[in-house]
């Protein structure tokens, strides 16, 4: 049956044995031992061992005592590799929404006579749209599935900027951009990050480097790209051939499977080393936050994966038994596609609006115990430096050009450090990610290390601007800041968190930067208008960063905090 509450399939080798009119599938265990039998009465499943016990004395008698347990793993590679490919492709895409707004609306704007607060308004509520939908990316895949809910969000952005493109006034950006785009941009992005970790193990740093690579890419093509299409054909047939270009994201969505269909089992002398580690997939990338002592990582284990080792392992001695290869095979997918599909308990009764008020219910339901995940201190930490250093990030690359211009720069010396900013950025990324998968590589040590280098950046904008090689110095230095901190995102999330708190805690960090932004970002600004100078504001930035520092400090203190709770 379907779990309603966490989305998933019900793989309980009883119930699936017992379950009306489903196919009877082989058991992996030779007898009931004492401890499973007390087991099953704790869940509440001695009524269904009694219903169907002579099925069960059936598939006992005709499996050798010797069948070993199957356990199964991460891919690793494989399709793994297709799914970091389809990563990588989404985020290259839907981030030239937000790095390009200016080269595709600034003439539109100025030319229907915008002010500046207008643009900012669009833009900031593009920003807040895109952090709030992370949100509801979790509780949206779980209702609908994760491939069907990626389709929507690339269609709409392809949509959305084409009609942006044909904007019947800058009013409709508010529409058409703002909410549009940002929802689509947040829902994407939010699938791209969390498809992703449950695919890797010991390859987890480099697969993680063509999902980190996507955005700095963005920065180096679309933006000259772009400015090419608006030269040639102009503002509609520029968004035109953006919005073809987005829909190659769909090719990208479709890569996105669930992990359950590529899952390799492991060899039977590596049985005992994963059921002592009591992980699926391993304990380096993807730690287990069940088992844990008092001031040591809180580990986290792929629950979803582990319901259907019963199921997957009964396939296999099927297949192996002699019987019916497509019966077992079929078994499996269909317990892959009912993770994809609505809940079975809601049935098609009654009006459409009470369905789409029931599913609203739903959702609404798993986005309160998405939030719930709030209540341990890691996640609070990595929600409040994200908040601080995503608002200090795009307020820095805002200002940037104008404290150039305060300091006798032209704007094409900004543009240069921005672009430098870039390139390294990227290029950091690339080295520091697969070096993750060392078994020295501290993760807090790099985000810690790119947030203090993020603060010299700016420092250095400050107080070195007497030449220009300074300035573009400055932009180095951030450009690494940058690259040690963002690519570690996703794997200090699971690595601090787990893999069942993936989902929820990047929706947690999008509200936390939906928050930081129409917070911070206008206080920023009001210190810049009552000191007249862009070195104050820019100190604050400095503040800000270095606070995100020291919170990480923190971190361990978090994980045994979490951990006693977890005991008591």
């Amino acid at each position: 049956m379907y779990d309603t509450e966490r989305g998933e399939a019900d793989t309980d080798p009883v119930n699936s044995a017992c379950g009306g009119g489903a196919a009877v599938v082989s058991f992996t265990h030779t007898s009931w031992s004492s401890e499973e039998a007390e087991k099953a009465a704790v869940e509440g499943r001695g009524d269904a061992r009694e219903k169907c016990g002579e099925e069960q004395d059936e598939e006992r008698s005709t499996k050798p005592d010797s069948a070993p347990l199957c356990k199964f793993r991460a891919p690793d590679g494989g399709w793994g590799w297709m799914v970091a490919l389809g990563t990588f492709i989404v985020n290259t895409l839907l981030f030239s929404l937000p790095f390009c707004f200016g080269i595709m609306f600034s003439g539109f704007l100025v030319g229907n006579g915008a002010s500046s607060t207008t643009i900012a308004w669009i833009y900031n509520l593009f920003l807040v749209v895109y952090n709030m939908s992370m949100l509801l990316a979790n509780p949206l895949c779980q209702e609908f599935g994760t491939r069907a809910v990626g389709f929507a969000s690339v269609l709409m952005a392809s949509i959305a900027i084409t009609l942006s493109g044909f904007a019947p006034s800058i009013y409709f950006l508010y529409f058409s951009f703002s909410i549009l785009a940002g929802l689509s941009t947040g829902l994407s992005v939010g699938i791209a990050f969390s498809v992703l970790p449950p695919y890797f193990d010991k390859k987890s740093g480099k697969a993680n480097t063509f999902l980190v690579a996507g955005a700095p890419v963005t920065q180096m093509i679309f933006a000259p790209f772009l400015r090419y299409l608006l030269d040639e054909y102009s503002l509609q047939g520029a968004a035109l051939i953006h919005g073809a270009i987005l829909l190659n994201g769909l090719v990208a969505m479709s890569f996105f499977h669930p992990v359950k269909w590529h899952l390799k089992p492991c060899l039977s002398q590596e049985a005992p080393q994963t059921q002592q580690q009591g992980t699926l997939l391993g304990d380096k990338a993807f730690p287990q936050a069940d088992s844990v002592a008092p001031g040591s990582t809180l580990r986290g284990v792929n629950r979803s994966v582990q319901r259907l080792r019963g199921s997957f392992s009964s396939s296999a001695w099927s297949v192996a038994s002699g019987g019916s290869a497509e019966v077992s095979t079929g078994l499996a997918f269909l317990l892959d596609e009912a993770e994809e599909a609505p809940p079975s308990g809601v049935r098609l009764r009654g009006k459409k609006v009470s369905m789409m008020w029931r599913t609203l219910v739903r959702v609404g339901e798993k986005i309160r115990t998405d939030v719930g995940v709030l209540r341990q201190w890691r996640c609070v930490i990595l929600a409040v430096t994200v908040a601080l250093t995503q608002t200090t990030l795009l307020n820095f690359l805002m200002m940037l050009p104008f404290v150039a211009k305060a300091a006798h720069y032209s704007l094409q010396d900004a543009a240069r450090c921005i672009a430098l900013m870039g390139i390294t950025n990227l290029v950091t990324r690339l080295v520091v990610s697969p070096l993750a998968d060392c078994s020295m590589f501290s993760i807090r040590l790099s985000v810690m290390l790119g947030y203090v280098l993020r603060a010299s950046g700016i420092a250095v904008a400050v107080v070195l601007s007497s030449e220009v090689w300074q300035l573009m110095a400055a932009g180095v230095v951030y450009g690494l800041g940058l690259g040690f901190s963002l690519s570690m995102f996703n794997l200090s999330i699971v690595h601090y968190m787990g893999l069942d708190n993936l989902r929820p805690t990047i929706g947690i960090l999008g509200l936390a930067g939906a928050v930081g932004f129409p917070t911070l970002g206008p206080l920023i600004g009001l210190i810049r208008d009552l000191t007249s100078s862009y070195a104050m504001s820019l100190w604050v930035m400095v503040a800000l960063d270095l606070v995100s520092a020291a919170v990480w400090l923190l971190m361990p203190v978090a994980q045994a905090r979490d951990a006693r709770g977890r005991i008591h």
